[in-house]
């Protein structure tokens, strides 16, 4: 081969993979056109609500948007890319990131876009990658529960906090009191907690977070940033955590503590209060108390007693002088107050805190934080509920290819009735001897009323 001939080989080659090039690239510009072209008219999605909440005579708070139209037209246009590369995303700040993401899903429903799937991935990994590296984040708290707000399932965070002020505005239209708090975020350097803030929304039982609400915005699940404790382990030991009993419980005052009216409020005041319900009969909590005489820990934290055991609980006295035994969802709540000191927190089911109440009037759950009051009458009668709902259940299994008649469901619910007092003053016998001793907890009595809100 001569070397004219090597030279003109090589020189093929090149011109052939340039025009190989210039043909792929003519069909990537033309089906970016086909998009844009299905796509004609469609205006850049605006900001979108806070909520569906309406309020008439207020006086409308006009929210900046942060993104000019020229950069709109800049960035919006991204979405017709077959391929996103990362170095075209990852310099665009937190706003531009979340308008683009936005008008990516807006534009797919109208038609189907080229490589959606993994661009929408690319595009929310950012986002995330933004949230989880974020060294602070400011979250928006319900002054009248002292927990962060939840609307419609929702925390609401921002990563600065002039987007939060803005919220807090525009929330107040709406007739709350939140306030900003600064929270650790998970890119935090600081070491000095062993507990990062999502681990905390965790035990809250708080799993949805959306970001820079009121502007344009994403959301997320919490899980998607931090892993739940104790997922890894397989330890039976951990203590009660009850993260689906909190969450109902922050709902329930959130919603009763709102001072607004609206049609079918009542009711779903009392669907969020029997949801509470539900989870609290479910619900393991740890008990301060103290026992002389043989006892023993079992595997899931419980302690077992005998009739030779001797227990002593603490007891919190109400305004109105009754008798309520403090219950905690979880060791955060408990430390509050029992963390260092001579009481043993124990894991008592429902139940068997039912056994133990004997002349008290009830239970206090987290009396340092959501403070809910369970009368001792209504949780029998939230037991006995279950247990014949229950037993109905069973019952309807068995007589699938029976009618029942209405004489058949009065006997069997007054059999289920008479088995269920049987069953609670049995459980109440059975119990060994219990002291109680008297708390008045810093000198501050605690309220019955949902309504009264948690003063600082």
């Amino acid at each position: 081969m001569g070397i004219m001939d090597l030279f003109g080989g090589k020189k093929k080659a090149e011109a052939e993979a340039a025009e190989k090039e210039r043909l792929e690239q003519e069909k990537i510009e033309e089906k970016v056109a086909a998009q844009k072209k299905a796509h004609e008219g469609l205006e850049w999605p605006p900001l979108p609500r806070l909520n569906p909440v309406n309020v008439e005579n207020t006086k409308k708070i006009d929210v900046e948007d942060r993104i000019s139209p020229e950069r709109k037209d800049e960035i919006g246009n991204m979405v017709f890319d077959l391929e996103l590369g990362q170095d075209s995303i990852r310099f665009l700040n937190l706003q531009e990131l979340l308008f683009l993401l936005t008008t990516q899903e807006v534009f797919n429903k109208k038609a189907p876009l080229e490589n959606y799937e993994a661009n929408h991935r690319k595009l929310y990994n950012e986002f995330l990658n933004r949230v989880r590296d974020a060294e602070v984040v400011y979250v928006l708290y319900d002054a009248a529960t002292g927990y962060p707000f939840i609307d419609h399932g929702y925390v609401n965070m921002y990563m600065d906090k002039e987007n939060a002020e803005v919220a807090v505005k525009l929330f107040g239209q709406q007739f709350r009191k939140l306030m900003i708090r600064e929270c650790q975020g998970e890119g935090s350097s600081d070491e000095s907690s062993k507990r990062g803030f999502f681990d905390y929304l965790y035990f809250l039982g708080i799993e949805h977070i959306i970001v820079d609400n009121g502007f344009y915005r994403a959301h997320f699940r919490r899980s998607e940033i931090a892993a739940a404790p104790g997922q890894w382990t397989e330890d039976s030991k951990l203590p009660p955590s009850n993260p689906a009993l909190n969450f109902a419980m922050l709902d329930f005052l959130g919603e009763v503590r709102w001072p607004v009216k609206y049609e079918k409020r009542p009711q779903v005041i009392r669907a969020k209060e029997m949801r509470m319900a539900s989870f609290a009969r479910n619900a393991r909590f740890l008990v301060p108390m103290q026992h002389e005489g043989p006892a023993m820990m079992t595997e899931d934290g419980k302690v077992k007693l005998t009739k030779d055991s001797k227990i002593k609980f603490p007891v919190m006295k109400t305004q109105n002088g009754q008798d309520f035994l403090p219950v905690f969802t979880d060791g955060i709540e408990y430390a509050k107050k029992f963390k260092d000191g001579e009481w043993q927190g124990a894991a008592f089911t429902f139940q068997d805190i039912l056994r133990l109440l004997q002349d008290k009037n009830g239970i206090i759950i987290n009396p340092f934080g959501q403070r809910i009051v369970m009368p001792k009458d209504r949780m029998a009668a939230l037991e006995m509920a279950a247990q014949q709902a229950e037993k109905a259940k069973k019952a309807a299994k068995k007589t699938t290819k029976k009618k029942a008649t209405i004489t058949d469901f009065r006997e069997f619910k007054e059999e289920s009735e008479d088995k269920s007092k049987e069953d609670l003053t049995e459980m109440k016998d059975q119990m060994p001897e219990a002291e109680d001793e008297l708390h008045d907890i810093d000198g501050a009595p605690f309220t019955e009323a949902a309504e009264k809100p948690i003063e600082d």
